[in-house]
């Protein structure tokens, strides 16, 4: 959970973005690129950290992405971005992607992931970030959620230095 002190707490409210889908964001299937709906959702998750922590975004590690349901052309994107974990210079934003029918009016679940994004200042230099609020039984559990998606990249990301030491 947040730590008290002189660091300010600042509620992030959530931010969602929408998109088209057109047919040069398709993929040889016929359906929308992987990639193109992960750079939504980078960029969805980045302007929710820009908005909260009144920061420049950096992404420094995207986890956990689930593709779910396939996306089609002529749908309406709907990306949605909340902070659900604050560290010191980085906090961790949980993205979900929905696909509405804009003929039927239906709307479905396409995937989720966890970004986790540095805050820096001017010059490049980490910033410290403000706490968010936990109060809800579901905001601590999307807390510890991100808690052990962050240790489990961290362990990665030791293991990957490690290897690149060599």
């Amino acid at each position: 959970m947040p730590e008290t002190g002189q660091r300010e707490t600042r509620r992030a409210e959530p931010l969602t973005m929408y998109e088209l889908v057109f047919p040069g964001d398709l993929n040889s299937h016929g359906t929308m690129f992987g990639g193109r709906v992960m750079a939504q959702m980078d960029k969805c998750a980045g302007m929710c950290v820009r908005r909260w922590g009144q920061v420049i975004p950096v992404t420094a590690s995207i986890d956990a992405i689930q593709f779910c349901t396939p996306i089609h052309q002529g749908q309406m994107v709907e990306t949605r971005a909340r902070i659900v974990y604050v560290g010191n210079t980085s906090c961790m934003v949980k993205v979900t992607v929905y696909a509405d029918d804009l003929e039927s009016g239906s709307q479905h679940f396409c995937c989720e992931g966890y970004f986790t994004m540095v805050g820096v200042d001017a010059h490049g230099h980490p910033a410290k970030l403000p706490l968010i609020p936990v109060e809800k039984r579901e905001e601590r559990e999307e807390w510890e959620t991100a808690e052990r998606i962050k240790q489990a990249m961290l362990e990665r990301r030791k293991h990957a230095q490690a290897k690149a030491s060599k």
